[in-house]
């Protein structure tokens, strides 16, 4: 990985001793790495610089996370610290993927150690000293059927899979999503224009890197200050996730399901973008259907209904719907650059169960859906087992089932596999990965 410019010299010690505390909730307690980012960002005052080193260190360390563990692994026996250890990982991100000064890194590493605990400076120094003299070594003798996996810190079990599922590209695709994300935002339709959301743009001094339709990626997040933002006018989105909201191609006497909504986000792209008769949005948890009742009130929609529902059984909404979306809960590998922590946590299992939740909400989804109905089968996977495999098990279990085209923009790169469902390409700098099937 190309290093970063981390501009440690203007960080305070005692943020450096945040970031380990922020690791520790994130690789210890499960937490999501954006969300904590986010909190931390909220709580502390940290300028404009140290918010963007935070956010670099954190990101180097998780996506590079294998590979730092293994010089750990080969440089010391036993780490009985668990605040050290994340204290050793942020060292080797800066020594190893930041533009840093070396010596520095060690001093600042010996001091944070001092408030960890005090007998582990003279142990952090030399673990330290000891990956800088023999991570050459170490390197060259990363067996040769672990080097991919290691080097690109992926678990074994997902190098061997993606390499069944991709041989051609394999290596492209785990070096892809191991790249920076960009901020994205869409707005909205009713609301604005393409020449008055630009004009904002320039007012506040950003950057567009890439648009897809009325989804934009930034070069900095000014927009969050905007009247236009804090109204809801322009909000957070993936490209790849509006794609399937506009396959949808909703008319004003159509009513719509958007069957696992939560936290809303293509509830309000169906609503913002089309004028459906009726919009139902449900969702399993009640915490997250809180989060859509809080979205309705801001926006005042009147053809929104939200509830407490098992995608599983939507039988049980006594409703037949013309368009149905199905964005469903998946291993959402297509988003490791937002949540590069997931992968660590996820296993082969976790797919199976989640393709054996997948094909019970299609099945409940098709008994409800109206003569002629639409259904968008999408995920934010590039697992074969969740998308073509699950798209294959439709069609031979519905006979009347056609898939229609996936529209797509020509800026978008996409792959389209046999049964004419579409995958987000790997090779789109800009998009999560995603599935989008029209049936």
């Amino acid at each position: 990985m190309k290093k970063i410019k981390g501009n440690e010299k203007t960080v305070k010690n005692n943020m450096k001793y945040d970031l380990v505390n922020l690791l520790d909730e994130i690789l210890a307690e499960g937490k999501y790495s954006n969300i904590q980012l986010n909190h931390y960002f909220s709580t502390k005052n940290y300028t404009r610089k140290e918010r963007m080193f935070a956010t670099n260190v954190i990101n180097i360390v998780l996506k590079n996370l294998i590979y730092i563990d293994y010089l750990l692994e080969k440089t010391t026996r036993n780490i009985q610290k668990r605040k050290i250890k994340q204290l050793l990982r942020i060292s080797i991100a800066q020594l190893f993927f930041m533009e840093s000064d070396n010596a520095g890194v060690l001093f600042e590493a010996g001091e944070i150690a001092k408030k960890i605990n005090s007998h582990q400076v003279g142990f952090v120094n030399a673990v330290l000293q000891n990956v800088l003299k023999n991570k050459e070594e170490i390197d060259a003798q990363i067996p040769k059927d672990k080097k991919d996996g290691i080097l690109n810190s992926y678990p074994q079990w997902f190098v061997n899979k993606l390499k069944i599922d991709y041989p051609e590209n394999y290596l492209g695709i785990m070096k892809s999503y191991k790249m920076r994300s960009y901020l994205s935002v869409r707005y909205s339709l009713k609301k604005l224009t393409k020449e008055k959301f630009e004009e904002i743009l320039e007012k506040i001094g950003t950057e567009i890197l890439f648009s897809v339709d009325e989804v934009y990626y930034l070069s900095n997040a000014n927009i969050f200050e905007t009247e236009e933002y804090l109204k809801g006018d322009i909000v957070i989105q993936d490209a790849s996730s509006y794609l399937a909201v506009k396959n949808l191609e909703i008319t004003e006497d159509e009513t719509v399901l958007d069957a696992c909504s939560a936290p809303g986000g293509k509830s309000l792209a169906i609503l913002q973008t089309f004028n459906p008769k009726l919009l139902v949005a449900t969702d399993i948890h009640e915490h997250k259907i809180k989060i859509l009742d809080k979205l309705k009130r801001k926006y005042e929609f009147d053809n929104f209904e939200i509830v407490l529902n098992d995608a599983t059984q939507i039988e049980n909404l006594n409703k037949q719907f013309d368009k149905i979306l199905l964005d469903v809960p998946c291993s959402g590998l297509g988003v490791l650059r937002k949540k590069p922590e997931k992968i660590y946590n996820l296993t082969v299992n976790d797919i199976r169960k989640l393709k054996k939740i997948q094909k019970k909400i299609f099945d409940s989804a098709y008994k409800a859906l109206k003569s002629n109905g639409t259904i968008i089968y999408s995920t934010c996977t590039f697992s074969k087992n969740e998308n073509t495999n699950n798209l294959e098990y439709f069609l031979e279990k519905y006979n009347d089932l056609e898939v229609e085209e996936v529209k797509i923009p020509n800026n978008v790169k996409t792959i389209k596999d046999e049964f004419g469902g579409v995958y987000i390409s790997y090779e789109n700098e800009y998009l999560d990965g995603f599935y989008i099937a029209k049936l």
